[in-house]
């Protein structure tokens, strides 16, 4: 299956006779595939989802609507979900692909020997100096924010896979080590951790420190990154021998899973347990600005009976925070755990305002969308409004206007929606922020001044950062 065969014309006998038998073998393996599901469904047998939804219903089907151009896509998709054996057909598809030198899903990119890579984190644009001078200043300001309320801030940056194995990637035209490269080397703030040459040096190991058909770096991996956070709040505080192994598990990677041939690989599941140390584990329900509890989203609590920090810690994690969750948990007195890296919404202020140090990480491919994009150092004062006094405020109403100017150290205007109203939405220099019952406040960097322009009714308040 995996080499290419080329036409009949000119075979030798022989391979004519093979050539129909095969012919014959495709068209009686079409026949089974076209019969059995229409069998399996006549009998009542439905398939389950096989893409994270509900099967696609059958559409109506009228004499006036025969013609429709969306008649035929929509026939497709239901006789597509109602096979039962679909899944199996999914897969069959995307090994075709693969045996063949093609590739099922462009979100995935097909490395050599059996290495797959996240083609996201392959495109992301090349960081220019105006690029990484915007990062470094996003996080001189979150620190400012955070280290004003009297907390401590830690921002950490965890390296993608192809920054650390590069080695089996199929071309080397991505920027993806040009932007590791130029993040390492940054003399960037005391609250900036980044582990990039401690992971190259980590990849001599026995275990490995990324997998092969998944996005994301293992245990052993998240204890370099978990070790460098230690060691930055408690200098002296990591225990190498801590560090156990729990089981040997199946781990299915997520990149498989996009190609539609999901495959696990043998992993060693690392945790730390410390001596003479006790770890309670609880999860807890998240609420809206609102009240609303979510549905899936929670707050992993932990405490540790003899723990090497002390206080209380909130760590905001995006999904490479779960393998560094049983690596780093073990070392705080209490801790909570939370998949969100947005600290401006509203479920995560009580997390936010109950702690003493916060630890915000996310993966380098991340950087743009969640720390430059999204303004960090905004969404912390959105999070932290009550601790700065206003230097203005006032109401705002559609089609009014606020004229800002910086005025000495970080200054930030703060919109919230008023009482009593639905929606509203405040817009600076192209960014527009909406505001609903869940979302009832955010924050803008005013920078060097600009005009802010408003739809509904809007309280603000300038506050000023030192």
């Amino acid at each position: 299956p995996f080499g290419r065969v080329g036409g009949p014309e000119g075979l030798p006998g022989r391979e004519r006779v093979m050539k129909r038998l095969e012919a014959k073998f495709v068209a009686l393996i079409f026949g089974a595939l076209i019969t059995i599901p229409i069998v399996a469904f006549a009998i009542g047998m439905r398939p389950e989802s096989n893409q994270n939804r509900p099967p696609t219903p059958l559409p109506e089907i009228t004499v006036e609507g025969i013609m429709d151009r969306e008649l035929t896509p929509q026939l497709d998709q239901y006789l597509e979900d109602s096979l039962i054996i679909a899944p199996t057909a999914v897969a069959a598809e995307a090994w075709t692909d693969v045996a063949i030198g093609d590739n099922p899903n462009p979100e995935v990119t097909i490395g050599t020997d059996g290495w797959l890579y996240y083609t996201f984190s392959l495109t992301r644009p090349c960081l220019s100096p105006d690029d990484i001078d915007a990062f470094v200043d996003t996080v001189e300001r979150a620190t400012r924010v955070v280290e004003a309320t009297g907390r401590e801030l830690i921002i950490a940056i965890a390296p993608d896979k192809a920054t650390i194995v590069p080695d089996f990637l199929p071309d080397d035209t991505s920027c993806v080590e040009d932007n590791a490269a130029a993040l390492a080397a940054l003399d960037g703030p005391d609250s900036l951790v980044t582990v990039w040459d401690e992971m190259r040096r980590a990849r001599a190991n026995e275990r490995p420190i990324y997998f092969r058909i998944d996005t994301h770096w293992t245990n052993e991996g998240a204890g370099v990154m978990a070790a460098a956070l230690v060691e930055q709040i408690a200098p002296g505080g990591w225990v190498e021998d801590a560090v156990t192994e729990v089981a040997t598990i199946d781990h299915e990677g997520d990149l498989t899973v996009l190609l539609g041939l999901p495959s696990t690989e043998t992993t060693e599941e690392l945790q730390v347990v410390l001596p003479n140390s006790e770890l309670t584990r609880t999860t807890r329900p998240l609420l809206t600005a609102s009240g609303a509890e979510y549905d899936k989203l929670v707050a992993v609590d932990f405490a540790a009976s003899d723990p090497t920090i002390a206080g209380t810690t909130l760590v905001m994690h995006d999904s490479y925070g779960w393998a560094l969750t049983p690596m780093l948990s073990p070392y705080f007195e209490n801790a909570a755990f939370i998949a969100e890296t947005t600290p401006g919404v509203g479920h995560m202020w009580d997390d936010l305002r109950a702690a003493g140090t916060v630890i915000h990480v996310s993966v380098q491919r991340s950087l743009h969308e969640i720390i430059l994009d999204r303004d960090l150092a905004a969404s912390f004062v959105t999070a932290f409004a009550d601790d700065f006094p206003p230097d203005e405020e006032g109401t705002k109403e559609t089609g009014e206007r606020l004229e800002l100017s910086a005025s000495g150290g970080d200054t930030y205007v703060i919109v919230e929606m008023a009482p009593g109203q639905e929606t509203a939405e405040a817009a600076y220099n192209d960014v527009t922020a909406k505001l609903s019952p869940d979302t009832p406040r955010a924050t803008f960097y005013v920078g060097p001044g600009g005009t802010m322009y408003f739809a509904g009714v809007v309280d603000y308040q300038l506050v000023n950062v030192p």
